[in-house]
Protein backbone atom coordinates (compact mmCIF):
# COMPACT_ATOMS: atom_id res chain seq x y z
CA UNK A 1 0.00 0.00 0.00
CA UNK A 2 1.60 3.27 -1.15
CA UNK A 3 1.22 6.37 1.50
CA UNK A 4 2.00 9.95 2.15
CA UNK A 5 2.35 11.31 5.02
CA UNK A 6 2.10 15.24 5.89
CA UNK A 7 3.92 16.74 8.75
CA UNK A 8 3.66 20.89 9.66
CA UNK A 9 5.84 21.90 12.67
CA UNK A 10 7.57 24.27 14.28
CA UNK A 11 11.25 23.87 12.37
CA UNK A 12 14.72 24.45 13.04
CA UNK A 13 17.66 24.71 11.52
CA UNK A 14 21.03 24.63 13.46
CA UNK A 15 24.49 24.58 12.14
CA UNK A 16 28.01 24.48 13.82
CA UNK A 17 30.57 26.29 12.48
CA UNK A 18 34.01 25.65 13.14
CA UNK A 19 35.41 29.67 12.91
CA UNK A 20 39.09 28.95 13.14
CA UNK A 21 40.19 29.49 9.36
CA UNK A 22 38.49 32.69 8.89
CA UNK A 23 41.22 34.27 10.54
CA UNK A 24 43.50 32.92 8.03
CA UNK A 25 40.86 34.87 5.98
CA UNK A 26 41.29 37.86 7.58
CA UNK A 27 38.92 38.05 10.21
CA UNK A 28 40.01 38.79 13.86
CA UNK A 29 38.15 37.26 15.91
CA UNK A 30 39.79 37.81 19.51
CA UNK A 31 37.28 36.69 21.65
CA UNK A 32 40.13 36.38 25.22
CA UNK A 33 40.10 40.11 25.20
CA UNK A 34 37.91 42.34 27.17
CA UNK A 35 35.20 43.31 24.26
CA UNK A 36 32.40 46.14 24.79
CA UNK A 37 28.97 44.14 24.12
CA UNK A 38 28.72 46.38 20.53
CA UNK A 39 31.77 44.90 19.50
CA UNK A 40 30.76 41.36 20.02
CA UNK A 41 27.31 42.06 18.22
CA UNK A 42 28.75 43.42 15.19
CA UNK A 43 31.47 40.14 14.92
CA UNK A 44 28.09 38.41 15.12
CA UNK A 45 26.89 39.78 12.34
CA UNK A 46 30.26 39.24 10.30
CA UNK A 47 29.82 35.65 11.37
CA UNK A 48 26.23 35.63 10.04
CA UNK A 49 27.25 37.01 6.75
CA UNK A 50 29.82 34.15 6.08
CA UNK A 51 27.63 31.65 7.11
CA UNK A 52 25.03 33.05 5.02
CA UNK A 53 27.06 33.36 2.29
CA UNK A 54 28.26 29.69 2.66
CA UNK A 55 31.77 30.09 2.80
CA UNK A 56 32.20 28.03 5.85
CA UNK A 57 30.13 25.58 4.25
CA UNK A 58 32.70 25.42 1.61
CA UNK A 59 35.64 25.40 3.97
CA UNK A 60 34.61 22.28 5.65
CA UNK A 61 34.00 24.08 8.91
CA UNK A 62 30.18 23.22 9.65
CA UNK A 63 27.99 20.78 10.76
CA UNK A 64 23.86 21.42 9.99
CA UNK A 65 20.59 19.67 11.19
CA UNK A 66 17.19 20.37 10.64
CA UNK A 67 14.21 19.24 12.83
CA UNK A 68 10.97 20.16 14.90
CA UNK A 69 9.71 20.85 17.89
CA UNK A 70 7.26 17.72 18.79
CA UNK A 71 5.13 19.92 20.88
CA UNK A 72 3.99 21.85 17.75
CA UNK A 73 3.45 19.03 15.19
CA UNK A 74 0.42 18.34 13.33
CA UNK A 75 0.32 15.08 11.08
CA UNK A 76 -1.83 14.06 8.25
CA UNK A 77 -1.81 10.33 6.31
CA UNK A 78 -3.25 9.71 2.85
CA UNK A 79 -2.88 5.66 2.13
CA UNK A 80 -3.52 4.42 -0.93
CA UNK A 81 -5.06 8.00 -1.64
CA UNK A 82 -8.17 7.01 0.78
CA UNK A 83 -9.26 10.19 2.50
CA UNK A 84 -6.61 11.75 4.58
CA UNK A 85 -6.60 11.28 8.27
CA UNK A 86 -5.32 13.65 10.93
CA UNK A 87 -2.89 12.01 13.17
CA UNK A 88 -0.29 13.12 16.05
CA UNK A 89 3.34 12.38 17.19
CA UNK A 90 1.69 9.84 19.65
CA UNK A 91 0.61 7.74 17.06
CA UNK A 92 3.90 7.27 15.33
CA UNK A 93 6.72 5.69 17.29
CA UNK A 94 10.18 7.59 17.91
CA UNK A 95 13.54 6.46 17.69
CA UNK A 96 16.06 8.14 19.62
CA UNK A 97 19.35 8.85 17.59
CA UNK A 98 22.37 9.47 19.92
CA UNK A 99 23.24 13.64 19.78
CA UNK A 100 26.63 13.44 19.69
CA UNK A 101 26.81 11.05 16.57
CA UNK A 102 25.14 14.09 14.77
CA UNK A 103 27.94 16.63 15.64
CA UNK A 104 31.04 15.36 13.87
CA UNK A 105 32.68 18.92 13.99
CA UNK A 106 32.28 19.05 18.35
CA UNK A 107 33.57 15.70 18.75
CA UNK A 108 36.37 16.69 16.92
CA UNK A 109 37.04 20.17 18.26
CA UNK A 110 40.28 21.17 19.86
CA UNK A 111 41.33 23.17 22.42
CA UNK A 112 40.94 26.63 21.48
CA UNK A 113 38.22 26.04 18.56
CA UNK A 114 35.83 28.67 18.36
CA UNK A 115 32.58 27.29 17.39
CA UNK A 116 29.79 29.46 16.46
CA UNK A 117 25.95 27.76 16.68
CA UNK A 118 23.31 29.68 14.57
CA UNK A 119 19.55 28.73 15.01
CA UNK A 120 17.04 29.75 12.66
CA UNK A 121 13.53 29.24 13.50
CA UNK A 122 10.20 29.29 11.40
CA UNK A 123 7.06 27.36 9.99
CA UNK A 124 7.97 23.95 8.13
CA UNK A 125 6.30 21.18 6.52
CA UNK A 126 7.38 17.96 5.29
CA UNK A 127 6.02 15.30 2.47
CA UNK A 128 6.87 12.01 2.73
CA UNK A 129 5.97 8.61 0.83
CA UNK A 130 6.50 5.19 1.10
CA UNK A 131 5.42 1.75 0.69
CA UNK A 132 3.88 -0.30 3.64
CA UNK A 133 2.02 -3.66 3.52
CA UNK A 134 -1.14 -4.56 2.52
CA UNK A 135 -2.39 -3.95 5.95
CA UNK A 136 -0.90 -0.03 6.97
CA UNK A 137 0.51 0.25 10.39
CA UNK A 138 0.68 3.90 11.77
CA UNK A 139 3.13 2.76 14.59
CA UNK A 140 5.88 1.35 11.49
CA UNK A 141 6.23 5.12 10.42
CA UNK A 142 9.32 6.05 12.63
CA UNK A 143 10.78 9.67 13.43
CA UNK A 144 14.22 10.33 15.13
CA UNK A 145 14.34 11.97 18.37
CA UNK A 146 17.14 13.69 20.30
CA UNK A 147 16.75 12.51 23.65
CA UNK A 148 19.66 13.75 25.51
CA UNK A 149 18.90 12.02 28.81
CA UNK A 150 19.51 8.26 27.28
CA UNK A 151 22.80 9.03 26.20
CA UNK A 152 24.09 11.66 29.03
CA UNK A 153 23.50 12.52 32.64
CA UNK A 154 21.75 15.29 33.76
CA UNK A 155 25.20 16.85 34.75
CA UNK A 156 26.44 16.20 31.24
CA UNK A 157 23.25 18.17 29.71
CA UNK A 158 23.69 21.33 32.07
CA UNK A 159 27.51 21.18 31.47
CA UNK A 160 27.82 21.68 27.58
CA UNK A 161 24.90 24.15 27.42
CA UNK A 162 25.11 23.76 23.42
CA UNK A 163 22.71 20.33 24.29
CA UNK A 164 20.13 23.40 24.51
CA UNK A 165 19.75 23.59 21.07
CA UNK A 166 19.34 20.29 20.24
CA UNK A 167 17.31 18.05 23.03
CA UNK A 168 13.75 17.26 22.63
CA UNK A 169 13.66 17.96 18.94
CA UNK A 170 12.62 15.24 16.10
CA UNK A 171 14.63 14.94 13.21
CA UNK A 172 12.41 14.50 10.11
CA UNK A 173 15.69 12.75 7.96
CA UNK A 174 15.01 9.72 10.10
CA UNK A 175 12.04 8.81 8.76
CA UNK A 176 10.98 5.58 7.81
CA UNK A 177 8.46 2.46 7.90
CA UNK A 178 9.55 -0.42 9.54
CA UNK A 179 13.19 -0.89 7.66
CA UNK A 180 13.03 1.12 5.05
CA UNK A 181 13.61 4.97 4.60
CA UNK A 182 10.51 7.30 3.40
CA UNK A 183 11.59 9.32 0.28
CA UNK A 184 10.97 13.15 0.97
CA UNK A 185 9.17 14.55 -1.48
CA UNK A 186 9.39 18.14 -0.53
CA UNK A 187 10.07 20.28 2.25
CA UNK A 188 9.76 23.51 2.71
CA UNK A 189 11.41 26.33 5.67
CA UNK A 190 9.99 29.48 6.49
CA UNK A 191 12.26 30.98 8.92
CA UNK A 192 11.19 33.96 11.06
CA UNK A 193 14.24 34.94 13.43
CA UNK A 194 17.54 33.98 13.49
CA UNK A 195 19.57 33.78 16.72
CA UNK A 196 23.32 33.02 17.17
CA UNK A 197 25.93 31.97 20.23
CA UNK A 198 29.65 31.78 20.62
CA UNK A 199 31.67 28.94 22.85
CA UNK A 200 35.15 28.55 22.85
CA UNK A 201 36.76 25.22 23.23
CA UNK A 202 38.28 24.92 26.67
CA UNK A 203 40.57 22.51 28.48
CA UNK A 204 39.06 22.01 32.11
CA UNK A 205 41.68 21.25 35.34
CA UNK A 206 42.68 18.93 36.63
CA UNK A 207 40.65 15.88 34.99
CA UNK A 208 41.91 17.71 31.11
CA UNK A 209 38.26 17.41 29.71
CA UNK A 210 37.07 19.55 27.03
CA UNK A 211 34.31 21.75 27.62
CA UNK A 212 32.15 24.39 25.46
CA UNK A 213 32.62 27.64 27.53
CA UNK A 214 29.92 29.96 26.12
CA UNK A 215 30.01 33.85 25.90
CA UNK A 216 27.73 35.09 27.94
CA UNK A 217 25.50 37.88 26.43
CA UNK A 218 22.74 37.31 28.51
CA UNK A 219 20.91 34.61 26.19
CA UNK A 220 21.27 34.47 22.15
CA UNK A 221 21.92 37.31 19.71
CA UNK A 222 19.11 37.73 17.41
CA UNK A 223 20.34 38.14 14.11
CA UNK A 224 17.78 38.90 12.13
CA UNK A 225 13.86 38.78 12.16
CA UNK A 226 12.09 37.86 8.85
CA UNK A 227 9.01 39.14 7.48
CA UNK A 228 6.08 36.10 8.23
CA UNK A 229 4.17 37.90 5.53
CA UNK A 230 6.79 36.67 2.51
CA UNK A 231 5.71 33.56 0.64
CA UNK A 232 7.81 30.34 1.18
CA UNK A 233 10.90 29.58 -0.76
Amino acid sequence: MAFKLHIEAEGRKIGFYRLNRLEMEGLDIAVDEELEREDILELFETINGYVESGELDALGEADTLTAFDPETASVTLDADSEVEVEASLDDLSLKNVEVDKKLELLENARIGDIVFVRTETGDAYWDFSGEGEAEFSMEKVTLGYLDCTSSHDEYQVLRESYYDFLCDLVLPEEARYGDEKLELDEHVFRPQQVFGELFIVRQNLPDRRKEFEKVDLGGPVQLSVIDPTDEFA
